[in-house]
């Protein structure tokens, strides 16, 4: 009920604060804090289970921590991309396992190891940025490259994978009824900047 300013607060009657065709009160993104505990630890407050997860350290400087779930798990140990650094994707190594799973309500961490210690450090703060999108991947034949793709139309947001063909003007399919008003992309073998 505030107003722009901010100097008033106003008293809404019959007003509905929901937004037409999305089903869930975080529209798809939610946001977690947690302290890690040195161990296994299941984060469980989402509305939603995440195909999307980034954390980072608030009380340390270990570096950013993306998982998805199109680009999954090889083996047990999640495929990593740091947003701060120009790595290429990373894979954790077996006791390194910082990352878990994700499951119906939020995600489980790991204290790991070695580089991977950024996700549940006993007494360490950490924040979590979490989104819905379509759930497991699915081909996406739409663009001149294939692609595999988690799309949510509902709340507009995909997580898209592919192989680059070399050739000036490719197009990649993302799942999404109209066009995304932000992209991002990451060069996944190769240590490139984000774009």
């Amino acid at each position: 009920g505030a107003d722009a300013a901010g100097s008033n607060d106003w008293t809404p009657h019959n007003l509905s604060g929901s937004v037409p065709g999305l089903s869930t009160a975080n529209q798809g993104f939610d946001v977690v804090t947690y302290t890690g505990n040195g161990g296994t630890q299941s984060i469980s407050s989402l509305a939603f289970q995440p195909d999307l997860v980034w954390i980072k350290a608030r009380s340390a400087t270990y570096n950013h921590y993306l998982v998805d779930q199109v680009r999954g798990f090889n083996g047990s140990n999640a495929k990593v991309l740091q947003s701060n650094l120009t790595n290429a994707e990373e894979s954790q190594n077996g006791p390194g396992n910082a990352f878990v799973s994700f499951h119906n309500d939020g995600f489980t961490v790991a204290l790991g190891t070695n580089n991977w210690a950024g996700t549940n450090q006993n007494n360490q703060t950490y924040v979590a940025w979490c989104w819905k999108a379509g759930g497991a991947a699915v081909s996406n034949t739409d663009g001149t490259i294939t692609s595999q793709v988690s799309a949510s139309t509902d709340y507009g947001f995909s997580i898209v994978t592919y192989q680059s063909n070399g050739t000036r003007g490719a197009s990649i399919g993302h799942g999404l009824n109209t066009a995304p008003s932000w992209v991002v992309v990451k060069n996944r073998d190769n240590a490139f900047d984000w774009m």
